[in-house]
């Protein structure tokens, strides 16, 4: 599942300027294995950890040879705090996935930078008609940072996922090209 984004609580939002996305570089494989053996991201995402650094340096590998998944890095300050893609869909359009590694980088706008800015990149660049993600129902904050992204709800997946132990649930959001029309690249409407 996707959901390490965020929404605005009492931490200080960071500056737009000082946040970016890239694509992911094999240098940065480290820090998302790291990040992700943390255990921050674990709960709200359906890849199994922790992984060894040769199985995170072959996935790269893979993605690299791989058409139609883009994997970007998320920086704040120069510094990698987590990771965004856009990968093959489940269902149609591309499936977007996100993660933050560091706490302290959660509830500032990181999320919701990272999320805009990728979506513009999927209906700009690729040209795609529809991005999608799933989420687990209890990730209320990540909920509200797809919605306020525009994301809209379209169906509850039951059983959806056998993590830990027990069965989860999963969300399934979308965002079609034609919504995000008008939508800056801070997730607010156009004035």
């Amino acid at each position: 599942m996707s959901g390490s984004c965020d929404v605005t609580r009492d931490a200080a939002r960071i500056p737009t300027a000082a946040m970016r996305i890239r694509p992911l570089r094999r240098a940065d494989v480290p820090i998302m294995r790291d990040g992700f053996a943390s255990g921050v991201a674990a709960q709200t995402t359906r890849w199994t950890f922790p992984r060894s650094l040769p199985s995170m340096l072959g996935w790269f590998d893979d993605i690299e040879r791989a058409k139609g998944h883009d994997v970007f890095a998320i920086l704040v300050e120069g510094r990698v705090v987590g990771i965004t893609s856009l990968r093959p869909p489940r269902y149609s359009g591309r499936e977007l996935t996100i993660a933050i590694f560091d706490p302290g980088m959660r509830g500032r706008g990181v999320g919701t930078f990272a999320v805009t800015t990728l979506c513009e990149y999927g209906f700009s660049v690729l040209r795609l008609a529809r991005i999608e993600l799933g989420v687990y129902p209890s990730h209320h904050a990540a909920i509200a940072c797809y919605a306020k992204c525009g994301f809209k709800y379209e169906a509850l997946l039951r059983r959806f996922l056998y993590q830990d132990g027990a069965w989860r649930d999963g969300m399934w959001m979308s965002l079609l090209r034609s919504e995000a029309k008008g939508r800056s690249a801070i997730g607010r409407d156009k004035k």
